[in-house]
């Protein structure tokens, strides 16, 4: 099995026709894209379960273990399942020595799953880009959707926006529809237009945002295909979640429209469903009371956690928070933790206020993903000071002591604690706090 990414699709291919090509059975709606993905595919697979469909959902990356990528009408595999097929396609790889990726396993087993259970509607997430993902091998989709787009693993994607959107195009297919939501850069959405034209896209769906109606209490309005409008109450916190919401509304009116299986999806399964979406780990709040239990002193405010870990994602991090504080300027203890290779310069100078203070640490070996390392806590912190030269910065030696250190300067000095820069480091958070992020 190979340890590294390395894109390319013809060992998916290879390993999948071995176990007799689940993919052509599945009816599938794909989603790319640098921001915006998981929420998406979670309105959407909400929607569809509150319509009465049977779903299976594959998101990437995993939160607490493998196995929580792979879900099928909104909850996990079970372990005992995703180790009886994870060992048939293991032993099928490594029988025929096709060294498959961690994560071209993983896809396998979730597409062998999803036809094992005979799923309505399998909603995939793309792992990395799109045109050489190993989520990429259908032939027809339900639909392609292109979330929002930012510059995120440059290494692999190309370093302007229009390579990456090129990138992300490639789930794109002929005949087939494509649904981009509102795109920060016009060069991605210029990009996008151009790729899917050339492709020959059927439809080619634009989405506009949704709008808040009363942001404090989360209704908002937002288009249908036609121009008319529904009114939602959107669950997941944060200006993005306009987009998110949008896409998925417009997926599945198009969805149901153009698909006589999915015509009885009412305006008010619609509604019950977005309001019904649950996507820990983006903008949550962690209540006071669970922080005081684990550190055993009392902590005097909650935790807002947040997976942010690109510049695009830490500017809505940034948004969210001056817009809880109505642009007060409040002291916020940080608490960091990244991806080697993200461009966390750019991020701390999003992020960062002068009276602000970081606590560096290091998060766990991610299962199952064994090319992925974190960030030097001390490197960190170097950043951090060529940033903010007079940063209050700490490196912790492990998450525990790095909420002791955040909490006893918030209790002494007041403001706001904010752990982000990771979903792994939100994983390590939820472990540490026994948190049932299931359901």
């Amino acid at each position: 099995m190979s340890t590294v990414i390395n894109l390319g699709l013809e060992r998916i291919f290879s390993l999948l026709e071995l176990i007799n090509n689940p993919h052509k059975r599945l009816s599938v709606i794909h989603i790319a894209g640098t921001n915006g993905k998981g929420s998406t595919s979670a309105y959407i697979d909400s929607i569809l379960l509150q319509s009465g469909y049977k779903t299976g959902r594959f998101n990437s990356p995993h939160l607490l273990e493998l196995r929580d990528s792979i879900r099928i009408n909104g909850l996990p595999i079970s372990k005992e399942d995703f180790l009886k097929t994870s060992e048939i396609i293991t032993n099928v790889n490594s029988t025929n020595n096709l060294e498959s990726s961690p994560f071209e396993i993983l896809t396998a087993i979730s597409l062998y799953w999803f036809d094992k259970q005979q799923v309505d509607v399998s909603i995939v997430e793309v792992g990395l880009g799109g045109r050489l993902d190993a989520t990429n091998v259908f032939d027809n989709v339900l639909s392609s959707i292109i979330t929002s787009l930012g510059m995120d693993h440059t290494n692999f994607l190309g370093d302007n926006i229009e390579s990456i959107a090129k990138e992300k195009a490639g789930i794109m297919k002929k005949n087939g529809n494509v649904i981009i939501a509102p795109q920060i850069e016009e060069k991605a959405l210029d990009t996008l237009k151009r790729c899917a034209e050339e492709v020959g896209c059927a439809k080619i769906l634009l989405v506009d945002g949704a709008k808040w109606e009363q942001e404090r209490s989360g209704l908002a309005s937002t288009k249908f295909l036609d121009n008319t409008y529904i009114k939602i109450n959107i669950p997941l916190p944060g200006d993005i979640q306009l987009e998110n919401s949008a896409t998925a509304i417009f997926a599945i009116d198009l969805l149901r429209k153009t698909e006589k299986k999915f015509a009885n999806i009412t305006n008010k399964d619609i509604i019950v469903g977005i309001e019904s979406t649950k996507w820990p780990g983006r903008l949550q709040w962690v209540d006071a009371s669970i922080l005081s239990k684990v550190l055993e002193f009392s902590v005097a405010s909650n935790l807002l956690i947040d997976g942010a870990h690109n510049p695009q994602a830490v500017k809505s991090l940034r948004t969210f928070i001056d817009k809880q504080y109505e642009n007060k300027l409040i002291k916020i203890h940080w608490i960091f933790a990244a991806t080697k290779g993200k461009n966390i310069t750019e991020i701390f100078e999003i992020l960062l206020n002068d009276n602000d203070s970081l606590t560096a640490v290091d998060f766990s070996q991610v299962e199952g993903m064994p090319w992925i390392s974190c960030y030097d806590p001390k490197e960190i912190i170097k950043v951090a000071r060529d940033v903010k030269e007079n940063i209050d910065a700490f490196v912790a030696e492990n998450l525990r002591e790095a909420l002791y250190h955040a909490y006893t300067k918030c209790n002494k000095e007041g403001g706001l604690v904010v752990l982000c820069g990771s979903l792994y480091f939100i994983s390590d958070l939820f472990r540490l706090l026994q948190i049932d992020v299931y359901n």
